[in-house]
């Protein structure tokens, strides 16, 4: 499912919502890279399930737009990990 660049799906705003306030909290340290992780693989899916094969070009648009953002840039890198997509049934 695509969405037009002016519309943002309530769960895709709730991730960038996210995204917004996931900056770690100075020495929290390993506890926070941890949780960190684990939301960007739950952002990364969020993108997948909206975007589909366009999920990596939607994270790049993103980190961009969040360029002093870790995790923006985990998300990209979590995306990039999973490789090309398996088509959807």
């Amino acid at each position: 499912m695509h969405e037009d660049e002016g519309s943002t799906p309530d769960k895709l705003q709730a991730m960038l919502d996210v995204i917004a306030r996931s900056e770690p909290a100075s020495g929290s340290g390993q506890a926070d890279l941890g949780r960190l992780q684990a939301d960007a693989a739950k952002a990364a899916n969020v993108l997948i399930e909206f975007y589909g094969d366009a999920a990596l070009e939607r994270a790049k648009l993103i980190e961009r737009r969040s360029p002093r953002s870790h995790f923006a840039r985990l998300v990209t890198a979590e995306i990039s990990r999973r490789g090309r997509l398996p088509p959807r049934s």
